[in-house]
């Protein structure tokens, strides 16, 4: 288990981190999530408003016409040229409502404080309610003094007003602001939460109290342990159907009012909406318009007459340790695939599920879950497990091109660590044309003797260490892999595992033995300062097909070359001490260079296993030597 955990400790801290976030920070969490079941309502786009909810409006046009209203033929007109209206105008519009067939009416206005055009307006209004047979809600309203539910008070209707409604004829007009100014939470809900603090004084919400009227309780069942009822919008301001006060008011407009029937049946509720009166609220498809709070109203009561909500998930303890787990869960998920980009697109193939499930709830079945949190932990932990991967990957890769390096030139070794996936295809068996050089060093044998006896074996080996070091970088410099030292000799390839064409290889490895010539007269200068003997040194160069690989048991591999070209580079070596010549070349090396460099034909040789050929050899003084500039 102490393993596994080593193993897995960074999804199980992400897992852990997504936990803790959720539990520390609810609330910015919450308002991401809001704003996601925002964008989601909206695009699932507007949808019909069941039933008979209709919402006369006090809006710019009616308070337009009104305050030219001073040439209309009715006194009751010429009136509203000021706002507020007398009290006696609402009168008229509640006779007209329910001569037009309207069930009930609810006023989203206050009337807290006496008419300012005298006690005889407030009776008139009085004397329209008692005549509204007990269907009329009228409005009142929570006020915070001093920012603490101690602070809380409840304002209602003036006692004349209250006592001509009736009883329980009264509907709260607040509605809950999160904390980013949005208008989101059921006011009913809002309105029991008030009482919870205020006591049974505080009365339903507006739509609450009007819906009363038609049905007693909810059409939907309450679903438990704190999940919260919020609106469900069905469009943009005016969705729901609004009709201007001043067609209530003018007589023709009135007259085509009724002939439309479109009030039969009706819940009303009467409220302002112009952008003078103040009352735009933010909410889901308000947009920059904002709002009125009478069609938030509004939308309760279309809501309920539906049996819809949208409910919104509480958040718990429990609840954030599961998408703790999920999210690690996640994590352990990606950590099974080896690529960065795969574990990537599978955190964000996770995550991106996580949204479009939250959006699809949402819109289709009215439940708001807390998925934003997860679907963020499992982008993050795909983001997280890919940059593993990737740190792994590309260590992976130095420890591949270290190990490469020790045989292979650095370029091939990088281009191998680079692309890992096709190292087993160019270092696997496979016949191919190279180019082999081969070293050694003239009379090595007695000057192994002569160190041994001395008992300078020690000595000997660094000198040697010291050769092959510099012989190693000038295979390299070209491009070459070092296939094997044996004593004092080694032996390279041009042209495997990768392939440059055969006269760039030719070329490549006798620029290579023109550059172990000078290390090697570099190095005779040091020794000779030191009193220590100089080495000469024999290379030769073979072309031709030779079978490639890894070759060797399953603990013990080498990459190596087996074929003529080698054996003909072995029987070079022997022509080239007899001849005493320190750069020899086969006959096919020499075709492939072109006659850009000066070289003197040795002759005919006998080669074991082969017919006779030339053999040739660079010019005696390689100093004077410019080798041609190649394309590898």
């Amino acid at each position: 288990m102490r393993r596994w955990f080593r193993q897995h400790a960074l999804m199980v801290g992400v897992g852990v981190a997504t936990a803790a976030f959720g539990l520390l920070a609810p609330e910015a969490l919450e308002r991401a999530e809001l704003t996601i079941a925002g964008g989601a309502q909206e695009w699932r786009g507007p949808r019909k408003v069941p039933g008979k909810v209709v919402i006369v409006a006090i809006d710019d046009y009616s308070l337009q016409q009104s305050s030219n209203a001073d040439l209309a033929q009715e006194e009751s007109l010429r009136a509203l040229q000021q706002w507020p209206w007398p009290r006696a105008t609402y009168t008229t519009v509640l006779e007209r409502l329910f001569a037009s067939g309207a069930q009930a009416v609810a006023f989203d206005l206050l009337f807290d404080t006496p008419s300012s055009y005298g006690p005889s307006d407030d009776a008139r209004f009085a004397a329209g309610l008692r005549a509204s047979a007990g269907r009329v809600v009228l409005g009142a309203q929570v006020l915070e003094s001093r920012g603490s539910l101690g602070g809380l008070s409840l304002q209602t209707p003036i006692a004349e007003l209250k006592q001509a409604a009736g009883p329980r004829h009264e509907g709260l007009l607040n509605g809950f602001l999160n904390s980013d100014g949005t208008i989101r939470q059921r006011p009913s809900h809002y309105a029991n939460r008030l009482r919870e603090t205020l006591g049974a004084q505080v009365p339903p919400s507006l739509g609450e109290a009007l819906l009363g009227f038609v049905q007693t309780g909810s059409r939907y069942r309450e679903l438990p342990n704190g999940w919260i009822p919020l609106l469900d919008p069905y469009g943009p301001p005016r969705t729901i159907t609004t009709i201007p006060i001043w067609h209530l008011l003018e007589p023709n407009a009135f007259q085509a009012l009724q002939q439309s029937q479109t009030l039969r049946n009706s819940l009303v509720l009467i409220g302002p909406t112009a952008a003078v009166l103040q009352d735009l609220h933010h909410t889901p498809f308000a947009g920059l318009e904002g709002m009125p709070g009478v069609e938030i109203h509004a939308t309760e009561v279309a809501n309920r007459l539906e049996g819809r909500a949208l409910w919104w998930q509480p958040s718990s303890p429990l609840w954030w340790m599961l998408t703790g787990a999920l999210v690690t869960a996640a994590g352990l998920l990606c950590e099974r695939r080896e690529r960065p980009l795969t574990r990537l697109g599978i955190g964000a193939a996770l995550g991106a599920g996580g949204l479009a499930l939250t959006v699809l709830c949402i819109s289709q079945w009215g439940v708001g879950l807390r998925l934003l949190g997860l679907s963020a932990g499992c982008l993050s932990a795909g983001a997280i497990s890919s940059g593993q991967a990737t740190i792994t990957l590309q260590l992976n890769r130095r420890r591949l091109k270290r190990s490469l390096s020790r045989y292979l030139s650095p370029a091939v070794a990088a281009e191998l660590a680079n692309q890992p996936e096709e190292a087993d295809e160019l270092l696997g068996g496979k016949l191919t044309d190279v180019v082999i050089l081969m070293s050694d060093i003239r009379g090595f044998t007695a000057y192994t003797q002569a160190m041994s006896g001395e008992g300078r074996a020690e000595e000997l080996v660094s000198r040697l260490n010291r050769y092959f070091s510099e012989l190693v970088e000038a295979l390299h410099a070209q491009g070459a892999t070092v296939d094997k030292f044996i004593g004092d000799a080694a032996l390279a390839v041009f042209g495997a595992p990768i392939q440059r064409g055969a006269k760039a290889e030719a070329n490549a490895a006798l620029r290579a033995a023109l550059e172990m010539e000078q290390r090697l007269k570099a190095l005779n200068a040091s020794w000779q300062s030191q009193g220590e003997p100089t080495w000469e040194q024999v290379i030769v160069l073979s072309y031709g097909s030779v079978i490639s690989g890894n070759i060797g048991s399953k603990r013990r591999m080498d990459y190596t070359v087996i074929g003529d070209a080698v054996n003909t580079a072995s029987r070079l070596e022997a022509i080239a001490k007899s001849t005493n010549r320190s750069i020899v070349i086969s006959a096919a090396v020499a075709e492939l260079l072109d006659g850009h460099w000066p070289l003197e034909d040795l002759g005919e040789f006998p080669i074991r296993g082969q017919t006779p050929q030339h053999v040739f050899a660079l010019a005696s003084d390689p100093d004077a030597v410019t080798p041609p500039i190649c394309s590898t």
